[in-house]
């Protein structure tokens, strides 16, 4: 068994450090620079259309609405800024958020672990992010992580100007907080991983007995909580002041227990679907190299070394957990850490590899040792076929997005895709042959991306329609979509059929047939408007000159 000074692992020397990262960017870069062809997600548009709404005076939550923290929209408002309404944009936003992660995962595990353990983990956490495809860009686990990583390199510095860096920390950990609750899980690791330094090689015993000072770490951590409640109270004062406070309150603290309430009743195997999910997101060998690596580094003495990543991975799965429904783009929080701990375990192979090889050469017994390095191969091997096919079929899908994106988008056909893009598109075309963008537009359906790319705003502060028919919606937000309706009068109502999303709405009925059970909006419909077009998975009806006055006719409850 190899000493820690002998172990590639704990070699976090700076030489040829620029070449690794170079090398290890450009890499990542090579497979994902496909992703440029994705289309814009459900829940993607859905945060372009209230950030663009708040970059045009709109009030969160009480003009748009959706059940998440403010922070993510927030983010997208200056994004929307940036790019405007171009389908590219979650794809270059992605491939810019994964090289930003990247060199953040290089450098947190480059001093943990070494260069060569760096590398691996940023490609294998590329690997993993890519696999989900457009459902994990933009979402807020990814932003999350990003500040969590940015929030950890200065909390840790040991130069100089301490209490600077860890207000700036904190501050930065509030913004995580206010992007998705989940990050609090990260407060160990943020607070604790310092303790860990190891600013050379040296032994774990070394690295736990380095200079710990009582009176600094705690005015750190001082430091850090006024940060983060700096942060907060930016926040909140700014959804007070934009009269947000009160829709904000609703969310929070009426509509978000309703909301994971009904978690468990919506898979009837609930048990069995989280271990599906996890299986297929992670994976049981994924899992599995969590202890494998804690069982390595506690017998070789390199247990302090690895306790940062352990402790990362564990606030990861755990912000995972506490959400209580395993969507993919949950996973993201898990992906750093486990990418640096299979990192690590290839490294403590392949060093036990060289030492079983120079210990054959030492005998003379070459067929041995070429039969060991061939046995190598062949388990490394066993790992490319995934991503190798994956960049494959991703580099076939860029070049057709490159010769024409909109039969592209029109026909495309990720595995698993939610949306149907096609229709959607119809309908932008079909609307945007109205140049009047005042006229409005309604969609009955769970399509906002017809909003964005028509550049209509929602007339009613529903994005989609999942909390009017959803068990964990308020009694009274229908009635108060007819109100808002009857007010705007939009020229354009669209409905959706085979929309249905049971896991959050907990019907199986698509849009259109729950109008059945929304008999206020089915007769708003059928008195002030007429079909106009048919796009196969949704209606297009048109406000009904003759019949206008049906607007204000008594509707039934």
């Amino acid at each position: 068994m190899t000493s820690d000074r002998d172990s590639l692992a704990v070699r976090p020397s700076k030489a040829g450090s620029g070449q690794w990262l170079a090398l290890a960017l450009l890499l990542v870069l090579v497979q994902t620079l496909p992703s440029l062809s994705y289309p814009i997600g459900r829940d993607q548009a859905t945060y372009c259309v209230i950030g663009r709404g708040l970059m045009h005076g709109a009030t969160l939550y009480h003009d748009l609405w959706d059940n998440k923290p403010p922070g993510i929209f927030y983010i997208y408002a200056f994004i929307v800024r940036i790019c405007g309404k171009a389908m590219w944009s979650i794809g270059l936003l992605d491939i810019l958020w994964l090289l930003a992660i990247s060199f953040c995962i290089f450098r947190f595990t480059e001093r943990h672990l070494g260069k060569a353990a760096a590398f691996l983990a940023v490609q294998i956490n590329a690997a993993m992010h890519i696999r989900a495809g457009y459902w994990d860009a933009g979402q807020p686990e990814t932003f999350l992580m990003l500040f969590v990583f940015v929030s950890y390199f200065l909390i840790s510095d040991r130069g100089n100007r301490r209490a600077f860096k860890a207000a700036c920390s904190g501050a930065l950990f509030g913004a995580a907080f206010w992007i998705k609750y989940n990050a609090v899980t990260f407060a160990p690791f943020l607070l604790l991983s310092p303790y860990f330094q190891n600013a050379g090689p040296r032994t774990s015993e070394q690295a736990l007995n380095a200079g710990f000072d009582l009176r600094k770490e705690t005015m750190r951590t001082v430091w850090f909580a006024a940060g983060f409640f700096l942060t907060s109270a930016i926040l909140v004062l700014g959804l007070l002041f934009s009269g947000a406070w009160n829709g904000f309150l609703e969310e929070q603290f009426r509509v978000l227990p309703r909301y994971a309430a009904t978690a468990f009743p919506a898979s009837p195997h609930y048990w069995t679907w989280i271990a599906g999910q996890i299986q297929t997101w992670l994976g049981f060998w994924t899992l599995a190299a969590a202890p494998a690596a804690f069982v390595m580094a506690w017998r070789r003495r390199q247990l302090a070394l690895l306790a940062s990543v352990l402790m990362g991975a564990a606030g990861g799965f755990t912000a995972l957990a506490v959400q209580m429904r395993y969507q993919p783009y949950y996973f993201e929080t898990c992906y750093p850490f486990f990418a640096v701990l299979w990192a690590y375990l290839a490294v403590q192979l392949f060093d036990g590899a060289r030492l079983l090889a120079g210990y054959f050469a030492d005998r003379r017994w070459q067929a041995a040792r070429v039969l060991m390095w061939v046995a190598f191969a062949n388990l490394i091997a066993i790992c490319l076929p995934g991503p190798v096919m994956r960049l494959v079929v991703n580099y076939k899908a860029f070049n057709a997005w490159r010769h024409d994106p909109a039969h592209f988008y029109s026909n495309y056909t990720w595995p698993g895709a939610a949306e149907d893009f096609r229709d959607v598109l119809r309908v932008v075309d079909y609307l945007k042959r109205d140049p009047d963008t005042a006229a409005g537009v309604y969609v009955w359906g769970n399509e906002p991306l017809i909003y964005y790319l028509s550049g209509h705003q929602p007339p009613a502060r529903f994005v989609w329609n999942l909390p009017l028919i959803a068990p964990w919606g308020l009694h009274g937000w229908r009635q108060e979509l007819i109100k808002r309706l009857s007010q705007s009068a939009p020229h354009y109502i669209v409905v959706a059929r085979d929309d249905e999303i049971y896991d959050l709405s907990g019907t199986y009925q698509a849009s259109r047939h729950v109008l059945q059970s929304f008999p206020a909006l089915a007769h708003y419909i059928q008195t002030s408007y007429r079909p106009c077009a048919d796009e196969a998975a949704f209606e297009i009806y048109c406000r009904s000159r003759d019949k206008a006055a049906g607007s204000s006719a008594r509707s039934p409850s």
